[in-house]
């Protein structure tokens, strides 16, 4: 039998990847709030990162031939370590702290979908370094960046597809990061488990 907190999830991960599709983005923040109801904040946080991994997975492999590959290298190369720091920082900061963080990326999303925010930034190589590590950082500690992500890749001017490849892989490349800080810090259950399969 079928825990209703596993239907509750798979109802919202469905309902939030219309949304997101719709509003082009937010499935991580609609999943860590509906996620908050079941699991401590840590642990929602990682639960949130394994269960993109499909959702990326898919992503990448229909938008394969429009990720900027080189765009992708530069945000990884500090992004990756800084989101395994992010992942140890999730578990070592005062569960307050990535409370905050989630409820101030939920309102940030919201204010710049409400009021169409899209600020043009710098978009050489060092502001994909620069970009990458605070993406990791900060993805780490709340489990989902595009926040950060998305402004650079937009300042580019790529097109749709060429933006959600290049974003997919390297949302995915980031959570090996942090799910490898993840998956030695969360308490491990049948429950959690379930979840994620």
């Amino acid at each position: 039998m079928i825990d209703s907190t596993v239907l509750i999830l798979l109802a919202a991960l469905a309902l939030g990847g219309v949304f997101s599709t719709v509003a082009g983005g937010g499935l991580g923040l609609i999943i860590v709030i509906v996620g908050s109801f079941f699991f401590d904040i840590r642990t929602n946080v990682a639960l949130v990162s394994f269960l993109m991994v499909s959702v990326q997975i898919a992503k990448i492999a229909h938008f394969r031939s429009s990720i900027r590959r080189e765009v992708v290298g530069w945000f990884v190369l500090l992004g990756i370590p800084c989101s395994y720091l992010g992942g140890l920082l999730l578990f070592h900061l005062p569960q307050r702290v990535p409370e905050l963080l989630v409820g101030a990326a939920c309102l940030l999303f919201v204010a710049m979908r409400l009021y169409k925010v899209s600020p043009k930034l710098p978009t050489g190589r060092g502001a994909l370094l620069t970009a990458g590590a605070l993406n990791g950082v900060f993805g780490g500690i709340i489990g989902n960046a595009a926040i950060i992500r998305t402004p650079i890749l937009l300042s580019m001017g790529l097109t749709k597809d060429v933006f959600i490849g290049t974003s997919s892989l390297i949302a995915f490349l980031m959570n090996l990061g942090k799910m490898t800080a993840y998956v030695t810090h969360i308490p491990w259950s049948a429950d959690l488990l379930l979840v994620i399969i």
